[in-house]
């Protein structure tokens, strides 16, 4: 489900051939990226390139693994937001909730897939 590469103090998350985050695996992903922000100094970096639609339940997770990273001293950022993402945020006013960056990733060493 999510495709992890880790360097150094920083990973970069993506999903991996979906193109969605809903209800079906929002659990799932939920469960997977709380691991990862657990480790105090961790970045996570969630690359949502090619992402076209999250749904109320999808949204939930990204805010909670927001709130989550800082109970435990890491960063959750999210990058490459597709237009249709982008959109729904702004309609559901979430722009606030959730902290952004700007990425381009270079060629990554795949740590591990996780179904």
């Amino acid at each position: 489900m999510l495709k992890i590469s880790r360097e150094g103090s920083e990973c970069r998350v993506e999903l991996f051939q979906v193109n969605r985050l809903n209800t079906l695996f929002s659990d799932l992903v939920k469960e997977q990226l709380q691991e990862l922000v657990e480790e105090p100094g961790i970045s996570v970096i969630f690359n949502l390139e090619g992402i076209s639609f999250i749904d109320s339940s999808g949204f939930d997770v990204l805010k909670t693994i927001t709130e989550y990273a800082r109970q435990h001293e890491s960063e959750f950022k999210l990058c490459n937001i597709t237009d249709e993402v982008k959109e729904l945020m702004v309609l559901l006013e979430l722009e606030g909730e959730l902290a952004f960056c700007t990425c381009v990733f270079a060629e990554e060493k795949i740590l591990q897939f996780l179904d």
